[in-house]
C-alpha cells in the first residue's frame, strides 16, 4: 500500500465519522445546472482515461539527433 493510498483511506474515514456525526440537515435547492453535473463529471473522467489510455499507446518520436548509429 502507497502513501497516497494510506492518506486517502484516511481522508476518507475521517470525511466519513465527521459526516456521520453531525445531527445537521441542510436542505438546499437545487439549481438548472445541478442536473448537468453528474453527466459532466462521467464526461470529464471518461475523456481523461482516453486520452491516459491514447498516450501509453502513442508512438513516440526519436529526435534525429538521439538515434543509434549503425
Amino acid at each position: 500500500m502507497t502513501v497516497l493510498s494510506t492518506a486517502t483511506i484516511a481522508v476518507l474515514v475521517v470525511t466519513g465519522t465527521t459526516a456521520g456525526a453531525s445531527p445537521a440537515v441542510r436542505v438546499v435547492a437545487s439549481g438548472p445546472l445541478d442536473s448537468m453535473r453528474t453527466p459532466v463529471g462521467l464526461t470529464a473522467v471518461g475523456l481523461g482515461i482516453l486520452g491516459m489510455v491514447a498516450g501509453a499507446f502513442r508512438k513516440k518520436k526519436i529526435q534525429p539527433e538521439n538515434q543509434r548509429k549503425g
